[in-house]
């Protein structure tokens, strides 16, 4: 007995690298792309625990919670970490890096979220690159929630380590993820005693084994259906094309901001700037005296399909995720899940502009 996902043939050395090839087209880079065997966690602490160590002095910032994770592995390798930390409505400035890098000019590695979906911002990489080049250090970007949302240009940016994984706006698996490497970022790692060797979260074993072995031998089985998965989304998004990818999903976040303000229950944009938003998924902010996960709730049982979400921790109380992303990166879906939120406050007695105390 057969079945599709299953008795499928090894997947091959030059597969893997078409595969890795067209993620690269997709981010526009001539470095080197590893397709890393995991959820993008594992290239995100991966690339951390390569580059940094003891002697590194790394600006960490924190716009969300995956800056407060960057920073947590940061120190466990012994680097030192200055935490630049903003409210999480707003976004970082590149003023803000260029006042640290003024005031701890020793900085050699900075961190960076490009886009929160847990929080809605996204930060100005483009303007932040080119304060991080003028100063000659590492540049480190988590791209997860962007990519597909909003432009991500490694090479334009200067980036030196950007991670990016498929299931946010790509619309595709979450069980592969890719890091593009810098030639700076390779030698920092070959100099660093510390990288993980011979780990399944050594990114030095991939160049050594794969990269610069010409991507002839795989360093293990891959997991080929999560490959497979990664090149139909990345082909999708080719016959579509990658501008119309992220027009839909500024679409679907200027339609969310814009209705959340008509339904007269009092919702708000979380993040105050239109310009400091992610179009990948919008966060909203409930009135005074609403709790923002049982609005939620109530939403979801008119429609538990709905891309909705209370936000994660202490911002369960005043936050509500409209994850407009992928397949749901649309007006039908935004409008669907704002009926859905009206009707929730509507049930709990919320009327009128009531707002949140800031």
């Amino acid at each position: 007995m057969t079945h599709p996902y299953l008795d499928l043939p090894p997947m091959s050395a030059a597969h893997f690298a078409s595969v890795e090839d067209r993620v690269a087209r997709l981010l526009g880079t001539e470095q080197d792309v590893v397709i890393m065997q995991g959820e993008a966690l594992l290239p995100l602490e991966g690339a951390i625990r390569a580059a940094a160590g003891p002697g590194t002095v790394a600006l960490n910032v924190i716009t969300g919670p995956y800056g407060q994770t960057f920073g947590n592995w940061l120190r466990d390798c012994g680097a030192t970490v200055i935490d630049l930390a903003v409210p999480f409505h707003t976004a970082v400035t590149a003023e803000q890096i260029q006042a640290a890098f003024a005031e701890r000019p020793e900085i050699d590695f900075v961190s960076l979220v490009h886009a929160e979906a847990a929080t809605g911002n996204t930060n100005p990489v483009a303007e932040i690159g080119e304060v991080v080049r003028e100063q000659g250090a590492l540049f480190y970007l988590d791209a997860v929630a962007s990519i597909g949302a909003e432009p991500v240009l490694p090479d334009a940016w200067g980036v030196d380590l950007c991670v990016i994984g498929a299931q946010k706006a790509m619309g595709g698996p979450a069980g592969v993820s890719a890091v593009s490497v810098s030639e700076r970022a390779w030698a920092r790692m070959a100099a660093n005693p510390g990288a993980p060797r011979r780990s399944y979260l050594s990114l030095l074993d991939w160049k050594e084994r794969w990269v610069d072995g010409g991507r002839k031998a795989l360093l293990h089985a891959p997991a080929q259906l999560e490959m497979l998965a990664l090149e139909a989304c990345v082909e999708r998004i080719e016959t579509v094309g990658l501008d119309a990818v992220m027009a839909r999903h500024a679409a679907a976040a200027a339609a969310t901001r814009a209705g959340a303000g008509a339904l007269g229950g009092g919702l708000e944009p979380y993040v105050y700037e239109a310009r400091e938003a992610a179009p990948v998924a919008t966060t909203l902010r409930v009135p005074d005296g609403v709790v923002a996960s049982e609005v939620v709730a109530r939403a979801l049982e008119s429609d538990p399909s709905l891309p909705l979400a209370a936000g994660g921790g202490a911002l369960a109380k005043e936050m509500v995720r409209v994850n407009h992303y992928g397949p749901d990166a649309s007006v039908e879906v935004v409008q669907s899940c704002l009926a859905a939120l009206g009707g929730a406050l509507a049930e709990l007695g919320v009327t009128g502009r009531q707002r949140r105390s800031r």
